[in-house]
């Protein structure tokens, strides 16, 4: 028997239900090809640009916040955005021209203060703000619509991220690698050999004369080695930020590799999102009601004595003040999770919302505004107290931004068609101005040498002095001499100093000054700076 033998002529091994070709000597399986990016000549210049620009914001943003530079930096930056989508033929809505408009005011403020805090915020404010500008022109639409939270994360994380990497082929594809490759590994080999013989033949020449030498040297000096470690450390941080840039740009106006936010995904994702039910959502947060019912009546003379300007027993303004806040912010970071949880979890919520959800969401909210003008007032009647210092008037913004807040969530509890997101945006937008060209230092010396000057000591001069050079430009106005001199002579610790040095106040304030202005080349670039040095100079 032959075991081998096929079964009605066929062989009985399963069959492959893929037909194979037979393959001639010399052919190969097709490999997969990586896609080949044909770059623009406006995108090659771009790629270049954007390195430019990163280099320069590694320089005079990261690592140095100048003033003017930085606000040139970020100009630049602006002005080759908007120029570059005209280049490719996008057009700007009115939404957008302000919106462009607004970024350009905010570029200044790193010119005209000195607040490093406030400096910072502002550049984390204005990269988010360009890109959500990119997003909006490219895709035609207004900005700040009901899925803007959505459109965010997706313009200036998602999208430029992907895309960074283009960057990089775009600079290299303004080479033409196959032709010039042979020509610069011709060219860096004869630097490599040339520079042991050069160096030889130059150590010879300047032992041989003395003109030599004193030529050789001169040019040296033009060579600082010690100067390029430090550029080759802003270049390695600068490539990410360029391929960020590139990415942004080239990602957005290529619409066929990067599709605009599609709503109805949007939508069916919150869906999605709703699945507890409203009755245990109701049940869950009643208890929490209750309880600030009951807390507001059992701590009504606590809560209240601020109104009346006056302190409840057993405290200080400073500890009254200070309790106000931490309880503030637990109260609004807790309602503000709830009101998130109940709208955005509950199964009924959104355009089909209940009544009972509505009503609940009022009530945690009025809650929260109960709060938070209590504090207010308790704030200010500590500061009317103490004085301003920059922690009180960071937590009084904070405080009325989130109230304004919580007022558009009731608002938009009875009216539908509301537009919480702008109204939001436009707020915040108006509010961080207000923050930033109000110049916070300069306001809080201001209001401290006029309406709490019998209050201040010398020591708290210093630390307002110490504070930037918004607030030393102010303490040292000609006004303010004969006052500082005068708490100068009543401090204790002071007076050693002008019998041994003969230094009056206001020559000890101008020096602390100038000497932390002098801490850095770039303290000099704002207009504080220069009202300053412009004082302590006379």
């Amino acid at each position: 028997m032959e075991i081998n033998n096929p079964i009605n002529g066929q062989d009985n091994v399963p069959q492959s239900d893929v037909k194979t070709m037979p393959m001639s000597f010399g052919e190969y399986p097709s490999v997969v090809q990586k896609e080949q990016i044909v770059f623009t000549k406006a995108e090659k210049i771009l790629s270049i640009t954007a390195f430019i620009i990163a280099y320069g914001v590694v320089q005079f943003a990261i690592l140095n916040t100048s003033g003017f530079f930085t606000t040139g930096v970020f100009l630049l930056l602006f002005a080759v955005v908007i120029g570059y989508l005209k280049k490719t033929g996008h057009k700007f809505m009115t939404s957008h021209k302000i919106w462009a408009a607004e970024i350009i005011a905010f570029s200044t403020v790193f010119s005209l203060t000195a607040n490093d805090f406030i400096k910072t915020l502002d550049m984390i404010f204005l990269l988010p703000a360009g890109a959500y500008l990119v997003y909006g022109v490219c895709a035609e639409k207004d900005l700040f619509g009901k899925f803007s939270i959505f459109e965010l994360l997706k313009c200036s994380i998602a999208n430029p991220i992907s895309h960074s990497g283009k960057e990089f082929s775009a600079v290299g594809s303004t080479v033409n690698v196959k032709e010039s490759g042979a020509k610069i590994k011709a060219v860096i080999g004869g630097l490599i050999l040339a520079i042991p013989l050069t160096l030889i033949v130059g150590g010879l020449l300047m032992s041989a004369d003395k003109g030599v030498e004193s030529i050789l040297t001169n040019l040296s000096g033009f060579v600082n080695f010690s100067n390029i470690i430090p550029a080759i450390c802003k270049i390695i941080p600068a490539a990410p930020i360029a391929g960020y840039l590139f990415g942004l740009l080239y990602s957005h106006t290529h619409p066929e590799k990067t599709k605009a936010l599609n709503e109805e995904n949007c939508t069916s994702f919150i869906s999605k999102l709703r699945f507890i039910s409203n009755t245990a959502v109701y049940i869950s947060v009643t208890p929490i009601c209750l309880l600030y019912v009951l807390f507001f009546i059992s701590q009504a003379n606590y809560f209240l004595s601020a109104f009346s300007n006056r302190l409840p027993a057993d405290y200080s303004y400073a500890e009254y003040a200070r309790r106000g806040f931490f309880e503030l912010f637990a109260i609004e970071l807790i309602n503000a999770g709830v009101i998130f949880a109940i709208n955005f979890f509950s199964k009924k919520s959104g355009e089909e919302k209940p009544r009972a959800l509505r009503f609940y969401t009022v009530m945690i909210s009025v809650f929260t505004l109960l709060i938070t003008a209590t504090a207010i007032s308790k704030m200010v009647l500590y500061i009317q107290n103490y004085g301003l210092t920059q922690l009180r008037v960071y937590t009084t913004w904070f405080m009325v931004l989130t109230a304004m807040i919580f007022v558009y969530v009731i608002i938009r509890q009875f009216k539908t068609d509301f537009r919480f997101m702008r109204a939001a945006a436009l707020t915040f937008t108006l509010m961080f101005a207000l923050l930033c060209f109000s110049r916070p230092d300069a306001v809080i010396a201001r209001y401290n040498m006029e309406y709490r000057s019998e209050q201040l000591t010398f020591s708290d001069i210093k630390e307002m002095c110490d504070l930037s050079s918004d607030a030393s430009a102010v303490i040292t106005e000609d006004q303010y001499k004969e006052l500082i001199n005068c708490k100068y002579m009543n401090d204790d610790s002071s007076k050693d100093l002008y019998i041994n040095k003969e230094i009056n106040g206001d020559e000890y304030i101008c020096n602390r000054a100038g000497r932390k202005l002098d801490k850095s080349v770039y303290n000099y670039f704002n207009f504080s700076a220069l009202k300053l040095n412009e004082q302590i100079s006379k």
